[in-house]
């Protein structure tokens, strides 16, 4: 039986060194930083992570990036993103930008709505270059996000509520993790509102850094 449409290729991320990577699923934990927690006027969950999830098909590469429709207050959240191979286990990590639009889910919240809208659109997943690396290597990394060279969001790894094993082993218990799974792990504090126009710098540690300008 032939298919109504030709299907899409699918979404990979560059793996330096390794080609590409396909993404089939993307987990995306909340509040995984005590302070963003804080200055969101929630509080962590120290009894086990809180995620969503996010579309493959809404990543993007760095570089230009659209200002989404529907809302007029989208935030930056820098992010340590891990993809695993088929064993469920770290096989690469990079730098990415889970964007938010803010004002939709506050208003979710408000109406004890789910967040779809505010954090799975077109555009929403920012993800850069990643380097083949292990969990053991990510445990005490610099992370931080510059909006036209003025730092806005600072912070450390270490400083995770939940480590990217403890996350991992987490969502093992509710999902096979394998290769194509790609794990947002959270972002520290200090996210705020991007214009057109502005460009963004995000870096943590040892991993290539990603640059992105926000245009109509």
């Amino acid at each position: 039986m032939s298919n109504l449409f030709d299907p899409a290729p699918p979404v990979t991320v560059p793996v330096e060194g390794a080609g590409g990577y396909p993404i089939r699923r993307i987990f995306c934990i909340g509040r995984n930083y005590e302070a963003h927690a804080a200055e969101m006027g929630s509080q962590a969950d120290r009894a086990a992570p809180f995620f969503f999830t996010k579309t493959p098909s809404h990543v993007v590469a760095p570089g230009d990036w659209a200002y989404p429709p529907g809302t007029s207050d989208v935030h930056h959240e820098v992010e340590l993103v891990v993809a695993l191979g088929a064993d469920g286990r770290v096989r690469a990590a990079g730098v990415g930008l889970d964007m938010t639009r803010r004002d939709l889910q506050s208003d979710a919240k408000q109406r004890r709505r789910p967040w779809d809208v505010a954090k799975d659109f077109e555009g929403s997943a920012i993800l850069g270059q990643m380097v083949e690396a292990t969990a053991e290597d990510l445990g005490v990394l610099d992370i931080s996000l510059a909006v036209n060279g003025d730092e806005r969001q600072s912070g450390s790894t270490r400083d995770m509520i939940h480590g990217v094993p403890a996350l991992l082993a987490h969502l093992c218990g509710l999902y096979t993790l394998g290769a194509g799974d790609i794990v947002m792990t959270g972002t520290p504090a200090g996210v705020g509102p991007v214009s057109v126009g502005d460009r963004l710098t995000g870096r943590i540690g040892f991993l290539p850094e990603i640059e992105v300008t926000v245009v109509r």
